[in-house]
């Protein structure tokens, strides 16, 4: 009786013991967990570090404009608009200690909490008597030193809170820590760390971290990689080759650039789903055992429809997306229907979110679309779940695609094929009616008649 009591004081009360941790997000009841966080303008302190016995090699101008432009710009894209940072940039900030005090394990399961907190709070320490840290949002500081793994500071970029400062190990559970100024002041928004040379992805992955939040002792936007391979010193310094074995470059929460010296990726609809950039309205849902079709915008641009969802149980779901060089998805190396499949159960770090590879032969993810007219990547047959997903032709800048059960799926590739193959010989007048015709047929899932016409007479003109 008192146990209920307590529950529905809190309830009412909206009291929360100190020992639960604070909601960051709400639950959809279509779309899952989506932060409450990422949406708005965002007030971003940037602090530039300077240690006493290590040189910068970047300019400030440099690192402004890869703060306030490059960074802004992507968020800005990706979010379709709904984010943006505004950003109080100071610099050089002196820390008290030498670099060999703070530096770090470029691994995250051997990286020392207690250095990362000396850093941050040093950092903060050092600029209490001009700062008032309840102005902002999140804080991003530069090391300002040349970093590669285990040199220089020794980790490119991390995100300290929610990350770093909770220990990440393979019972890792983030949550917001306190931050205290030698002063007192306090701050418990979201801090990330990233070098002065770190590359755009890099800051990006990681103060999206800061900017999605936590639910029910999970990051809203988790890392996609693999944890145990990053933090396998055996297999050498930190590569994306060896721990993006999940999702490759479909997500810069998987990995964060293609190439150096390119721009970043974009974010798969599981990450902008999460951070609240992706609405119900923008999404098909289609339950298993069900026929439907869908013709999708590329996920780099705002259209009507940006995503599939299939539900396959409490925990798990396909999402299904365009992907098509155009903005910061330019650098992928491939382009086409991108199958996605999350398994929330899974912890963070352990393939959350694992790519339907259209071509496992190819390495790196780099032929993972599926695309009509190619065989071996023209349709995705999930036998367990009697799910098959077939890629579509193109209506102006969008890409169909058609998700039926797997008995379905060999007599709706086979009309697919035949009604791209018409399209291709061009719309003529005498072909026309036999295009629309077909087209009609096979979006009423009539897909014997579908092939019967599109391979009728006029269809071998």
């Amino acid at each position: 009786m008192a146990s209920k009591m307590i529950s529905f004081l809190i309830l009412v009360m909206g009291f929360l013991p100190p020992f639960l941790p604070p909601a960051y997000g709400e639950i959809d009841p279509l779309l899952g967990p989506q932060s409450a966080l990422a949406v708005g303008e965002k007030r971003v302190l940037v602090a530039v570090t300077k240690f006493s016995d290590a040189q910068p090699s970047k300019s400030m101008e440099e690192l402004k404009k890869k703060i306030f432009v490059s960074l802004n710009t992507y968020l800005q894209e990706q979010s379709y608009g709904l984010t943006s940072i505004k950003v109080d940039f100071r610099g050089w900030i002196r820390l008290p200690d030498p670099l060999s005090d703070y530096k770090i394990s470029p691994y995250n399961y051997k990286v020392d909490k207690n250095r990362v907190r000396k850093f941050v709070e040093d950092t903060m320490s050092a600029m209490e008597k001009e700062v008032d840290f309840t102005n902002y949002d999140q804080i991003l500081i530069i090391p300002g030193v040349q970093t590669s793994p285990g040199q220089g500071y020794g980790m490119i970029c991390y995100c300290a809170n929610p990350g770093m400062l909770s220990g990440v190990t393979k019972r890792y559970v983030p949550r917001f820590e306190t931050l205290r100024t030698k002063g007192g002041k306090e701050f418990q928004g979201g801090v990330s760390v990233g070098a002065e040379n770190a590359h755009l992805g890099m800051l990006a992955h990681d103060y999206i971290h800061t900017l999605g939040g936590i639910q029910d002792g999970k990051r809203l936007a988790p890392c996609l990689y693999d944890f145990e391979r990053q933090s396998d010193a055996k297999a050498g310094k930190p590569s994306f080759e060896n721990h993006a074995i999940f999702m490759g470059p479909w997500d810069i929460m998987s990995q964060h650039l293609v190439e150096q010296g390119k721009p970043c990726p974009g974010l798969s609809s599981f990450t902008k789903i999460r951070l609240g950039w992706i609405s119900q309205e923008k999404v098909f849902f289609l339950e298993p055992g069900k026929t439907g079709h869908i013709f999708l915008t590329p996920l780099s641009q705002n259209g009507n429809k940006l995503v599939v969802k299939i539900p396959l149980g409490r925990d798990s779901y396909y999402l299904i997306e365009n992907r098509q060089p155009i903005g910061y998805d330019k650098v992928l190396p491939d382009s086409g229907i991108i199958i996605l499949k999350v398994n929330t159960s899974v912890p963070e770090g352990y393939g959350t979110v694992r790519v339907m590879n259209a071509d496992p032969n190819t390495k790196n993810f780099y032929r993972a679309t599926y695309k009509p007219g190619i065989n071996g990547r023209n349709i995705y047959l999930d036998k367990d779940d009697n799910i098959a997903v077939i890629p579509l032709w193109m209506e102006r800048d969008n890409l169909g695609v058609l998700i039926t059960t797997g008995d379905k799926g060999p007599v709706a590739l086979k009309a697919a094929a035949s009604i791209q193959d018409l399209m291709k010989k061009g719309r003529l007048s005498d072909r026309a009616d036999q295009i629309s015709k077909a087209v009609a047929a096979f979006e009423a899932y009539e897909f014997e008649q579908a092939y019967a016409i599109a391979t009728g007479p006029s269809g071998n003109n």
